[in-house]
């Protein structure tokens, strides 16, 4: 999996690339933050379980989504699946331990996390991993659309 956590595009609207202002607003909103569950992940959008309700959301890093969720190093929710933060200003959180690290079972994500230089990360020092961040824009298309 790449290092690149904050995109260097110059396209920051929801559902592109997590500008730095707004992975900071996000970050601060803890009090607002809400586990959710990833239904599905297709080109450009996914599928968010929100209090028993699927929304579709665009989000054009996909791929990166994927890779992140596939290393084996997201925590587990209650019911098994991977712990994915629904946070203000359009961002999807997805914590995510170092290589050669794993979430322990009963370890409480630990929430007095320090920002990363790159600002679209959190350092952790639970699992000394990294919080990775999506920019999402709610749609009514399940598909990707092109803007």
């Amino acid at each position: 999996m790449k290092g690149r956590i904050m995109s260097k595009e110059n396209i920051y609207k929801p559902g592109h690339f997590v500008h730095f202002i707004q992975a900071r607003h996000a970050l601060e909103s803890i009090s607002s933050w809400r586990g959710v569950e990833i239904d599905e992940i297709g080109e450009g959008f996914l599928k968010i379980k929100v209090a028993d309700k699927v929304i579709n959301f665009k989000c054009v890093e996909t791929t990166r989504l994927r890779e992140v969720l596939d290393t084996g190093r997201v925590p587990r929710n209650a019911s098994g699946d991977n712990f994915v933060i629904l946070a203000p200003h359009n961002v999807l959180i997805i914590p995510c331990a170092n290589e050669g690290k794993t979430f322990p079972d009963a370890a409480p994500v630990n929430w007095s996390i320090s920002k990363l230089e790159e600002g679209c990360a959190q350092y952790s020092p639970t699992t000394d991993g990294k919080w990775h961040l999506f920019s999402i824009a709610k749609t009514d298309k399940s598909e990707s659309t092109t803007s």
